[in-house]
């Protein structure tokens, strides 16, 4: 069974808070923590990607048994569905943090470049100058306006715009942090499986567009994320599901067909193993 996922109503100095909903289903949330968060699971798991900007004060946790410290000026990228540990947030913190789901990030219907994908992938943590992160604060300031408006079309363009900058300060800013060839191999097969993995399953599927042979590929990842392939496309596809389920109402039926599944109980079998529950329980239960 997953442990509970920690509420908004869980931080302690919670600024504000606001959505971007679809129906009764939020595509997009913004929000401004200040101060330290009095408990969270010791261990829990995001349901949606996110972006973390911190503006004072510090962070520490273990983000898929990685060490992650974050300090003044850093961005890092959440991924959806990755595993948090031992997470604590000093007192005199001030974060802000947006988080989107599948639905919205196919809405933005990015065109970033492989390698700065790549390297998002597989290096989440970045700092940014005074000025960018000056930038960014605007950014959010007028985000809130417009999603506070549900001003959807205004707020694509802006929240698009935002990760195109960051994505372009990036590379600006580290333009010798290349990857290792291991490296450059894990974030162009989790690019590839982020995009794909509702039609593909299979590794070597992947490997082949790699010019890979499967077993190469696999002892790669295995060496470099401590992961094997399978269970990468697995955790992309019960991401994906996760979200459908929770800010979709599609049926578990039309869920199990756009995640390429033979049928609804090869679906229901396979996220059960995964998540400990059925699709319909973690429905009830988001």
């Amino acid at each position: 069974m997953l442990p509970e996922i920690p509420k908004l109503a869980d931080f302690d100095h919670f600024a504000w808070f606001c959505s971007l909903q679809e129906g009764k289903f939020d595509l997009l949330t913004l929000c401004k923590i200040e101060g330290a968060i009095p408990s969270l699971p010791d261990q829990y798991t995001p349901p949606t990607y996110a972006i973390e900007f911190v503006v004072r004060g510090h962070t520490t946790g273990m983000v898929n048994g990685n060490v992650v410290e974050l300090h003044p000026n850093d961005a890092f990228f959440i991924k959806a569905d990755s595993v948090h540990e031992n997470a604590s947030v000093s007192p005199d913190c001030e974060i802000y943090l947006m988080g989107f789901t599948v639905q919205f990030a196919e809405m933005l219907n990015l065109h970033l470049p492989q390698a700065q994908f790549s390297q998002l992938l597989m290096r989440p943590t970045r700092q940014l100058t005074d000025q960018q992160l000056f930038t960014v604060l605007k950014y959010l300031e007028l985000l809130r306006i417009l999603i506070e408006a549900n001003r959807t079309t205004e707020v694509l363009h802006l929240v698009r715009s935002l990760l195109y900058n960051l994505a372009e300060d990036y590379a600006l800013l580290h333009p010798s942090a290349q990857l290792s060839r291991a490296e450059q191999i894990c974030g162009q097969f989790l690019s590839l499986v982020e995009m794909h993995c509702r039609e593909q399953h299979r590794v070597d599927w992947y490997a082949y567009q790699m010019c890979l042979a499967p077993k190469y590929l696999s002892n790669v990842l295995k060496q470099t994320l401590n992961i094997p392939p399978n269970t990468c496309i697995d955790r992309a596809l019960i991401r994906q599901a996760k979200s459908l389920l929770s800010s979709t109402s599609l049926s578990v039926q039309q869920i199990s067909d756009r995640l390429g599944f033979q049928n609804q109980s090869h679906f229901g079998t396979f996220f059960r193993r995964q998540v400990g529950i059925s699709p319909a329980a973690f429905r009830k239960r988001t």
